[in-house]
């Protein structure tokens, strides 16, 4: 039997599996016997290795109670889940691990003579004292500790997980449970000792409290006795009864001096609203204060408020009428002598309402001496009353603040010396240490099944590379570790974005590409393409910026809007006439032709003059529609429609006023004239935009038609990153070589040497068959493509289905390698 190459070259370079496969069946004795080394060295490996006994508890964080003995009642306690649960079972975590609590366990246990925990200790550290340890022996007995302990949180709880290993099933569940038994001692010492100092701090305080309060109401009890005080029990703040000092000729002079204030304010009041009245208008004040309003008898105002506003409509109608008649108009002289007599009205009003001022200030003046004088003889009765009560006032403050602060100390006294031994810690145990039946390392199943599988692919690697070293052709293990690499640092490629893609490309659904795929924003773009951005982003076509329309005479049979600002019954529209006059009322026709609308409106206002109709004329003429000046756009583009020739007059102009062309537009352009509607005259646009000039951009003329071309569609299907439809210029053409980098270049498994060019033709469909690999490298010419032309890239199943497999295997390795790694590392 000749042998076969590992790699056989055709037209794709594709990798032969029956050669893969005739390579490991002559080479399967080598791999049988790689497999069984590994198999049995990790056989011998679990049966030598001594077993791993690990033992868990399960421990809950409480949130910590108010200190007990705190005087702030109102003292904000948090509980750990609301503000930091994380940082707070991280904290007690490293608590845990700390070396304070591990010595006590060590010591209390004697591990250093255990045999699953001390190892070669007592060989290493001979004559050991634990009373009196050195650090060296510390130090080892620390760090052996800690490298079978494991604490760690459990994610989304408040419980913390207690772990130990060794070889003693009992001792590791023995040391978890010392462990957080000497947790909670020590807690519990510390705070019964804080408790405890506390307590004594404020015996002594409560003595000295105790003694100034029995001091405190012997003074309140002899001033009471002495200047007669009469006092009342109140309830005072935090429930604590005050005694409050309550005496009638007090009370009394406090009423009185109430309406003694009231009784001046009134009284200054008044004379401020007599000056007021007597300097300006009587009207005016009553209508500034709500206390006259409400006296309405006294201060009557209704019939001033109505002459007032008819003095105001007759000045506003007498000016409108001075301003378009003269001061000379009949209604102008009698509403003068109106304004005559109402003015004489107002007059007598005014009169009446000083003298009703004039009165309420003589009422308030004897009003307030009447309260000044019951006042001053309160005053004299009750004046040392009130100095006496002020000072039990402030006696009874300072012998109540110490009364509250002397029941506070006791309350807390109290509680303290009874929780002082009954404090417990803020950790509660959730489930407590067994003692393990099974051990957890080594296990035989599973190490044989990782190794089994590391081994498998270890023994392929090793013949692959054995047959290729003895034939020289190492090529294909290099390309072998390569795509293993490459598939294990990428992974998965993330499926790109549709956002971004060439104007005319249809979107299709996302294909799951491993290849890495190009920047969406960074994709080609087409000849037409800035057309299609005509549109500003998020600006849609009703709301694109209009031009502003140029000034332009008015002609015969234009629209035209006539107003005037002090007339709207003025306003009309009307139309040009033949001879270029128009008709408006009152003043009968006015020339307007060959004016601009400016012009026509001074002409307007003229003639308004003219026929004495109005002194100062402010007349506005707008053309609303031209006759015989639009231009009219079809095909592709944007806003197809008729536009106004007054606007724009070059092919561009109309072209930026319909938002420009639309994403399957060509760049043949057909305009026809409106003396010659069926002959086209071609235009070709510039493909860059930038030329302008009469070839490109010819004038337009009143009443044109402007058509644009649509431009043809070539079709990219088939194993390429985003196939679709994609717009070409029958002027300035399309490649293959440009069609396939519109949709992005070829996949990762397309079969490029084997690509089709399908084209309609009137027989029918022709196919070529292109080899896309030497194109792309210039070896072969780029060939034309034309309208619905189809270019077809098929995939290779074999290739396809390699890189899938390879990946996948490489991708599994690496996960069994990494996860042997962390078991190997978790025995000790």
């Amino acid at each position: 039997m000749s042998e076969r190459p590992l790699l056989s070259r055709s037209a794709g370079s594709y990798t032969s599996f029956g050669a893969l496969w005739q390579v490991l069946k002559r080479r399967r004795r080598m791999i049988g016997l790689i497999e069984a080394g590994l198999l049995l060295l990790c056989l011998l490996y679990c049966i030598v290795a001594p077993n791993q006994y690990e033992a868990s508890a399960w421990v809950e964080m409480r949130s910590e109670s108010a200190p007990t003995l705190s005087l702030e009642t109102n003292q904000a306690v948090f509980s750990a889940s609301i503000l930091s649960a994380p940082m707070a079972l991280e904290t007690q975590a490293n608590v845990f691990r700390s070396d304070q609590l591990a010595w006590r366990v060590i010591t209390g246990l004697k591990l250093y003579q255990a045999a699953g925990f001390k190892g070669r200790f007592e060989q290493r550290f001979a004559g050991f004292n634990a009373d009196h340890p050195n650090v060296a022996a510390e130090q080892w007995l620390l760090g052996r500790f800690h490298g079978r302990l494991h604490v760690q949180a459990l994610p989304r709880t408040l419980i913390l997980e207690i772990r130990f290993r060794s070889r003693d099933a009992a001792l590791s569940a023995e040391v978890v449970n010392a462990l957080i038994r000497a947790y909670q001692q020590e807690q519990s010492e510390q705070r019964r000792q804080i408790a405890l100092q506390n307590s004594d701090w404020l015996s002594s305080q409560l003595k000295q409290l105790r003694q100034q309060m029995d001091e405190d109401q012997k003074r309140l009890d002899a001033f009471r006795t002495t200047h007669g005080v009469l006092s009342q029990p109140q309830p005072g703040p935090n429930g604590v009864a005050q005694e409050v000092a309550h005496d009638s000729i007090l009370q009394r002079i406090d009423d009185q001096g109430k309406q003694l204030g009231e009784a001046t304010s009134d009284r200054i009041l008044s004379e401020a609203e007599l000056h007021a009245a007597e300097q300006g208008d009587p009207e005016l004040v009553v209508a500034s204060d709500p206390h006259l309003q409400a006296a309405g008898n006294e201060f009557p105002v209704a019939l001033l408020q109505q002459l007032r506003a008819r003095r105001s409509d007759l000045d506003l109608e007498r000016a409108q009428l001075s301003a378009e008649h003269g001061p000379n108009f009949p209604r102008v002289v009698e509403i003068g002598r109106q304004l005559q007599d109402l003015e004489a009205q107002k007059k007598a009003e005014d009169a009446h309402l000083l003298a009703n001022f004039r009165s309420a200030l003589g009422t308030a003046r004897s009003r307030e001496q009447m309260v000044r004088n019951n006042l001053e003889e309160l005053t004299a009765e009750g004046l040392k009353q009130n100095e006496a009560e002020t000072e039990y006032a402030r006696m009874r403050q300072e012998a109540n603040t110490s009364q509250l602060l002397y029941s506070q100390v006791l309350a807390k006294m109290q509680e303290s010396g009874i929780t002082a031994g009954l404090q417990s810690g803020n950790l509660s145990i959730v489930d407590p240490a067994l003692t393990p039946s099974r051990p957890v390392a080594p296990n035989p199943p599973l190490y044989l099944a990782i190794v089994g599988f590391v081994g498998l692919w270890v023994a392929v690697v090793t013949v692959l590379l054995a047959e290729n070293l003895d034939r020289g052709a190492h090529k294909a293990a290099l390309l072998l570790l390569a795509l293993g690499l490459a598939a294990t640092a990428r992974g998965q490629a993330p499926t790109p974005s549709t956002s971004g893609l060439p104007a005319g490309v249809a979107r299709i659904t996302s294909s799951q590409q491993t290849q890495v795929l190009p920047n969406p924003q960074e994709s080609p773009t087409i000849w037409n393409g800035a057309a299609s951005m005509a549109v500003q982003p998020g600006a849609t076509p009703a709301t694109t910026a209009q031009a502003v329309p140029m000034a332009a005479l008015i002609s015969p049979d234009d629209l035209l809007d006539v107003s005037e600002f002090h007339t709207p019954e003025f306003h009309t529209a009307v139309r040009v006439s033949a001879t270029g006059t128009v008709t408006l009322p009152m003043i009968d026709q006015v020339k307007v032709g060959g004016l601009s609308e400016l012009q026509a409106a001074h002409a307007i206002g003229a003639a308004l003059v003219a026929k004495g109709m109005l002194l100062h004329p402010l007349v506005s003429v707008v053309v609303t529609q031209y006759s015989g000046q639009d231009v009219s756009v079809l095909g592709e583009v944007t806003r197809p429609g008729v536009y106004p020739y007054t606007v724009h007059h070059r092919l561009l102009d109309l072209l930026s006023a319909a938002s420009g062309l639309a994403p399957t537009a060509g760049r043949l352009v057909n305009i026809y004239h409106r003396e010659d509607s069926k002959t086209p005259h071609p235009v070709v646009l510039d493909p860059g935009g930038n030329d302008a000039i009469a070839e490109h951009n010819p004038e337009l003329k009143p009443g044109d038609t402007v058509q644009v071309s649509r431009a043809g569609l070539v079709y990219v299907i088939g194993a390429v990153i985003r196939p679709g439809g994609f717009p070409v210029d029958p002027a300035q053409g399309l490649t293959v070589v440009q069609a396939l980098s519109l949709a992005w270049g070829p996949a990762q498994n397309a079969s490029a040497q084997h690509a089709l060019l399908i084209r309609e033709q009137k027989g029918g469909r022709t196919m070529t068959t292109l080899n896309l690999h030497r194109m792309l490298r210039g070896q072969e010419p780029d060939l034309p493509i034309r309208d619905r032309d189809i270019l077809f890239v098929p995939d290779s199943t074999a290739r396809n289905l390699w890189n899938r497999t390879l990946e996948s295997s490489i991708q599994s390795l690496v996960g069994v390698t990494i996860y042997s790694a962390l078991v190997y590392s978790q025995r000790y």
